[in-house]
């Protein structure tokens, strides 16, 4: 007896199917399209992380991975891993950075051009001893003052009273209280 085409020794050879294909080769297709679709995503990551190492910005993986801005903010929502890479590409990006900068600022030719360079990076490995110190003051006990200033104006019979029983009027005391604050910063 000849063989079929499906291998059996019957003779019967199956015909070729017309029509819709069945549940299980939807499935198969589904899944082949899935996983092209994943493989593609992952390519694309995996430019766009090369151009934000490259470059430092968005704009410039974008342009790389030749996606679109809505793709990034799909990856960044809904990709768990995708936000911690981003992460590891600008440090790698920022130290990169570094190392160039760091080369400029060893050459004494070029510090000379741009002694900014070498002054951020004292400021940036040296805080303690390079970084500008901003005193910031604290206005909380000034505008407390003011408020109370204002409240005795608008209860001058009340405040009055309250400034016989002090040995040292009140206006007094804080004028005293700010030039000590003063003198001691």
């Amino acid at each position: 007896m000849p063989k079929s085409v499906n291998g059996k020794a019957d003779g019967i050879s199956p015909k070729p199917k017309r029509g819709r294909p069945s549940s299980m080769e939807m499935r198969k297709r589904e899944l082949a399209e899935l996983d092209q679709r994943t493989e593609l995503k992952r390519r694309n990551q995996v430019k766009f992380l090369e151009g934000l190492k490259e470059m430092g910005t968005i704009r410039n993986g974008l342009k790389k991975a030749g996606v679109l801005r809505g793709a990034y903010r799909d990856w960044m929502a809904n990709d768990p891993g995708f936000p911690d890479r981003v992460l590891d590409a600008r440090q790698e990006f920022a130290e990169a950075l570094e190392e160039v900068v760091v080369g400029i600022v060893m050459d004494p030719e070029t510090v000379k051009k741009v002694p900014v360079l070498a002054i951020t990076l004292l400021n940036a490995n040296l805080p303690n001893k390079y970084r500008p110190t901003a005193i910031v003051q604290d206005e909380t006990a000034r505008d407390l003052l003011r408020e109370w200033r204002k409240a005795a104006r608008g209860h001058p019979k009340e405040m009055a009273q309250v400034a016989k029983n002090l040995e040292t009027p009140v206006d007094q005391q804080i004028d005293e209280i700010l030039k000590r604050k003063q003198e001691s910063e």
